[in-house]
């Protein structure tokens, strides 16, 4: 039995599930925020009063949409302006986004590097908007979440449990595996099943459960009770995933590259020929996002 399966053995997908529980949930006003950005009477000076109940969350969202990622001239000082500039639903976005790696902060020294597990989820969470701008998605911002937080169960699965995770992603690099397929040769808990119960634990929009749940199921039927409007999202962030792999930029645990799925493409329909400026503009963004990074991932992990 390898070093892996012999962790794993005495770790069954039940235990995994119930220690979920132990995990933090969300604040409250996050939910209400939600509720007040769906409905479209409501005004900005109420969305800014439910932000104001956490004032360390608020500061941190202006630092990052004053970063370069945004490039909002002269920059902005309040709520209001940064509200009226990106919109509700941007906001609400970095509000959730925030929030969520919050919940997940690690403290103290780690096994496994999640200052560059967190740089390949951001990386995701941006790759995930620049495609869905380039395809006129009507809300990328949302995508932008979807990306980000497609790996949490990875990161719900290191905090109950160090061990199994890290010595998933040695037998991952050792063997030329994704992580992906490392659980299931092994017939280990798959994590996008973990961080799809943590995100119905959480109560999150169901399109972004369906983006963890299938973000590497590349075959659209087997995606079920996704319609094809949300699997279009759940390309967008697979598509993301695999490009930002192939950029290096970050690490998610294995090494191994994968190659583009062509009915991913066709289903977004992005040509081929296309598809090297789409990776263009996410490159751009990326290069452009030190500042975004270093805001947004601020103190949720320490150095190794």
């Amino acid at each position: 039995m390898s070093e892996v399966a012999a962790v794993a053995a005495k770790k069954d997908y039940n235990y995994l599930v119930e220690r979920l529980d132990e995990l933090p949930t969300l604040p409250s006003f996050v939910y209400e925020l939600g509720q007040l950005i769906n409905d479209p009477m409501s005004s900005t000076n109420e969305i800014e009063k439910v932000m104001e109940q956490d004032q360390s969350l608020t500061t941190k969202v202006l630092k990052l949409i004053n970063s370069a990622y945004y490039a909002i001239p002269g920059g902005v000082t309040s709520l209001a302006r940064a509200i009226g500039y990106l919109g509700f639903d941007t906001v609400n976005q970095l509000v959730l986004s925030t929030s969520i790696l919050k919940a997940l902060e690690v403290k103290g020294p780690t096994r496994f590097d999640l200052n560059k597990f967190w740089q390949h989820a951001i990386g995701v969470g941006i790759a995930s908007e620049c495609l869905a701008k380039h395809i006129h998605h009507r809300t990328p911002a949302d995508l932008f979440t979807a990306g980000l937080i497609h790996d949490i169960g990875k990161v719900a699965m290191y905090i109950i449990d160090p061990d199994l995770l890290v010595n998933i992603s040695k037998h991952a690099i050792d063997n030329n595996l994704t992580i992906h397929e490392t659980e299931i040769a092994l017939e280990l808990p798959k994590h996008e099943v973990i961080g799809h119960l943590l995100a119905k634990k959480w109560n999150l929009p169901v399109s972004i459960q369906y983006c963890i749940l299938y973000h590497h199921q590349k075959e659209s039927t087997k995606r079920v009770g996704v319609g094809p409007d949300l699997s279009r999202n759940v390309d967008i962030v697979l598509l993301a995933n695999i490009l930002v792999n192939a950029l290096k930029f970050g690490h998610s645990g294995h090494e191994k590259a994968q190659g583009v799925p062509k009915q991913a493409l066709e289903r977004l329909g992005i040509q081929a020929a296309q598809l090297p400026k789409a990776i263009e503009e996410i490159r751009s963004a990326l290069n452009n996002a030190e500042g975004f990074l270093n805001v947004i991932m601020g103190s949720n992990v320490d150095p190794q």
